[in-house]
């Protein structure tokens, strides 16, 4: 019996180390290339659900400013009692419309929704004044000082000369609720900014809003910009930012957008994807087990025999030659020794005969 390392148990142990070092790399390996094609996956999907969302924003804007364009249509047409109708439909419940209304060019409001406010004068209020400029669409702050998004177009009565301003404010919480709610349903996190850098819609609490991170500077400097980035009380999220909502051909609402999303909530493809990768690689370390035995056991062990056989015969058993035509090497070893142990045999023989006859030469002298 050889003691010590033998050859079967150096071959297996290099094996094993072997299939260690190359499981341990590929798995290295294939979990980082995992994770970044999990982050192209996911800034894919990001920017993918931030688009619809943006269109989203677009075309409910443009639903509301489409209703305002009918209504001016049909104002020069229709009496003041239809037309108060009309604004008041437009309200309805006061659910989405807070107000509804139609001011001449001096700020006087001749018509209202539900005869509110009508006789006032609203020329030194926010929204007035912008609206003086052209259509209107966005954020101001009415006289009791709260934001409403005012949608306002300018009636004119013959060429271009200004007869008054049509608007309707809409309440910011509705609309608000409405997209946190489509956000929702992408799996995203959104906050609005009004053209003054004002976060006016967002679907996390206020105190979350960071006005520092990479992604709403880009965002308020009119930049894209798709990162990883660490927001108080959310964690780590996925950010991309909007530089302008587009809402062409209606005006120019100026707002920019940040989404989020949690990169966990794509964790189970990426852990299903590695779970696969590691049984696949478990499959082939058991195969390369199967075969490194098979080897041992067809070529190796018949190599050890050979060896054991070896060390019989330089000890002078009396064993027989073991053969074995497994392959070239192994056939040649076993034959070197069956002509060695031959040679041994006759030498053997040669010693016996030649001591014989020098027994019988000495017995002869002394007789």
């Amino acid at each position: 019996m050889l003691k010590g390392l033998n050859l079967n148990k150096a071959f297996l142990g290099f094996m094993v180390l072997g299939a260690g070092v190359f499981l341990a790399a590929t798995v290295l390996f294939i979990s980082n290339r995992v994770t970044e094609f999990h982050d192209s996956v996911v800034k894919s999907a990001v920017e993918v659900r931030t688009s619809h969302l943006a269109l989203d924003i677009a075309t409910s804007l443009d639903r509301n400013w489409s209703s305002l364009g009918d209504l001016s249509v049909v104002l020069p047409f229709t009496d003041r009692v239809t037309f108060r109708s009309f604004l008041t439909r437009e309200v309805a419940d006061g659910t989405d419309v807070i107000w509804a209304g139609y001011v001449d060019t001096a700020g006087q409001v001749l018509l209202a929704s539900r005869r509110q406010r009508e006789g006032e004068n609203v020329s030194t209020e926010d929204w007035f004044l912008r609206a003086q400029a052209g259509p209107l669409m966005g954020y101001a702050r009415t006289s009791a000082g709260e934001d409403v998004l005012v949608l306002s177009h300018p009636i004119t009565s013959t060429g271009t000369t200004q007869a008054g301003i049509l608007t309707v404010h809409l309440r910011p919480q509705a609309f608000e609720q409405h997209l946190s709610e489509l956000a929702g349903s992408l799996g995203l996190d959104m906050v609005v900014f009004d053209e003054r850098g004002m976060p006016v819609l967002h679907s996390i609490g206020a105190q979350y809003i960071d006005m520092t991170q990479l992604s709403v500077q880009r965002a308020l400097s009119g930049q894209e910009i798709s990162t990883r980035e660490i927001w108080r009380g959310l964690g780590e999220r996925f950010a991309m930012s909007v530089p302008e909502i587009q809402t062409a051909p209606n005006p120019a609402v100026g707002w920019r957008m940040v989404t989020l999303a949690s990169p966990s909530q794509f964790n189970d493809a990426k852990n299903t994807l590695m779970m696969s990768l590691t049984e696949i690689l478990g499959v082939m370390a058991l195969v390369l087990l199967v075969l490194s035995i098979g080897f041992i056991r067809i070529f190796l062990d018949p190599l050890h025999k050979l060896v054991l056989n070896a060390q019989e015969i330089a000890l002078g058993d009396e064993v027989l030659p073991v053969e074995n035509h497994r392959t070239t090497e192994l056939s040649l070893l076993s034959s070197a020794l069956a002509r060695l142990q031959g040679r041994m045999l006759r030498a053997e023989d040669k010693v016996v005969e030649l001591e014989e006859k020098l027994s019988d030469g000495v017995s002869a002298d002394r007789s």
